[in-house]
């Protein structure tokens, strides 16, 4: 409760946008007594100051949470001071997680944490069963990261990724195909519009290398960012300018969607939500 409080003195100060931050805070304090998600994944909390929206989020299991042993988490990014993933973290209790810098320089692109996954898992240094991996910067760790083993195996899959509702209509746009497939997988589970939110994901570690080694292809030097995306895709462009795509298109998401039906059934989308909300 002291820590609470002196989040809230913290957030009372912050000069600007204290009308989104208030309905923001109101949002999870009225809906964090209901999640049993293991990750919170919601654009929402990146509104509130990170310390505010950890304690909100994680109070109920401040100091009380491990990574069991069977279990690598890793977070990709190229902050220096700690992303709202990783104080979280520290602060349910978990210090043993794993952090991986981009391979290359330059502005962001989604892309560059399958270059990073792809070098972590090549190096030698993951040698653990399973992997959990978790964005950063509007993600946060509220539950005991353990049952996202036991997630994964009882959906028999080698590979649970979470879901969204959201798709942008430039994400499907040159693979309608995939998306027909997508949302076919999506009705035999009994939902309506769910897709892969590469966000938050479970897998067994000599799964993965499969997976990133299929996905590396992929990407290039000159990968397009978010917003290239949109414009070409509002412009009916997006095709010419990637006529081999997804190869180029930037987006890790974009690239596990297209690659999602190669490798089903042993990659799986968490349709019951169990990994995260988003």
């Amino acid at each position: 409760m002291t820590r609470l409080f002196s989040c809230l003195k913290h957030f009372l100060k912050m000069p600007v946008h204290i009308a989104d931050m208030i309905k923001v805070a109101r949002w999870v304090l009225r809906h964090a007594p209901h999640w049993n998600h293991i990750v919170i994944h919601r654009n929402a909390v990146e509104k509130l100051p990170k310390r505010l929206a950890v304690a909100m989020i994680c109070g109920h299991v401040k100091g009380k949470l491990r990574c069991p042993s069977q279990l690598t988490i890793i977070l990709i990014h190229d902050y220096h001071s700690p992303p709202l993933m990783e104080m979280s973290l520290q602060y349910v209790g978990i210090n043993n997680y794993v952090v991986v810098k981009p391979p290359t320089a330059g502005p962001w692109r989604g892309s560059k944490k399958i270059l990073a996954m792809n070098d972590y898992l090549r190096s030698g240094r993951c040698h653990s069963e399973y992997l959990l991996y978790c964005d950063s910067t509007d993600a946060v760790l509220r539950d005991d990261p353990a049952k996202a083993i036991t997630y994964l195996q009882e959906q028999k899959c080698d590979l649970l990724i979470s879901n969204t509702l959201f798709t942008a209509d430039f994400e499907y746009q040159c693979m309608p195909q995939a998306l027909a497939w997508a949302d076919q997988r999506a009705r035999e589970h009994g939902c309506t519009g769910l897709y892969i939110n590469a966000g938050v994901f479970i897998g067994r570690t000599d799964f993965l290398r499969e997976v990133f080694d299929a996905a590396e292809p992929f990407v290039t030097d000159h990968d397009l960012c978010r917003d290239e995306e949109r414009e070409y895709s509002h412009k009916g462009e997006l095709a010419d300018q990637l006529p081999e795509f997804p190869k180029g298109i930037g987006s890790d998401q974009i690239i596990m969607r297209h690659l999602h039906p190669q490798f089903y059934p042993r990659m799986k989308i968490d349709y019951k939500g169990q990994l995260a909300l988003r």
